[in-house]
């Protein structure tokens, strides 16, 4: 099945806010992400699914620039306050859940094994977003990942300069002081 078309079917059925197609040849690298990484988020060294531990910089801009096409969506989020850290994280799961039930559906109608996907080096279906929020804590370093075929890799973990390619494809990033955007990407 075209999976343009069950995107085109199943995305009217979400919340998405803004949404687009774009070739991945547009989308800005840069492995200084991993330096912004390490500075300025606590989650650094805490989640499989974020730097270091999320694989090689180089071997991931790599594995983004093998795909074709992507289709980016964004949610927004009302808070009380965007700059608070604790009520963004709460929103960004409600994301991460649309995302994942996002990605469920689309699995679903295009015959695709979350289980199998998840354990190929080039699946044809990839995809990135703001974080893994399936634990309130993750395992690592210490433990290995408890859902590894659940979990969603960050955009930052694969050298995507997230706010550049929001910028050059015309997404809102901001809809005031009392809202969050949190933005996924599909790679097939």
């Amino acid at each position: 099945m075209d999976i343009y078309k069950v995107i085109d079917e199943l995305k009217d059925n979400y919340p998405f806010c803004e949404c687009i197609y774009g070739d991945p040849k547009m989308i800005p690298f840069s492995d200084k992400i991993f330096t912004i990484c390490q500075t300025d988020c606590v989650r650094y060294g805490k989640s499989w699914a974020c730097p270091p531990h999320a694989g090689s910089i180089e071997d991931n801009i790599k594995r983004v620039g093998a795909y074709e096409h992507f289709f980016i969506f964004t949610t927004v989020w009302d808070v009380e306050d965007a700059w608070n850290a604790e009520l963004c994280l709460e929103v960004k799961k409600e994301h991460e859940a649309v995302t994942r039930q996002f990605r469920e559906e689309l699995f679903s109608a295009l015959a695709l094994d979350l289980k199998e996907v998840s354990e190929m080096e080039h699946p044809p279906v990839y995809i990135l977003s703001a974080g893994c929020t399936i634990c309130d804590e993750c395992a690592c370093p210490l433990e290995p990942c408890r859902h590894p075929t659940e979990r969603l890799m960050t955009m930052e973990s694969h050298g995507i300069v997230i706010i550049q390619l929001m910028e050059e494809l015309g997404i809102t990033l901001s809809f005031g002081s009392n809202s969050v955007v949190y933005s996924t990407m599909i790679l097939f």
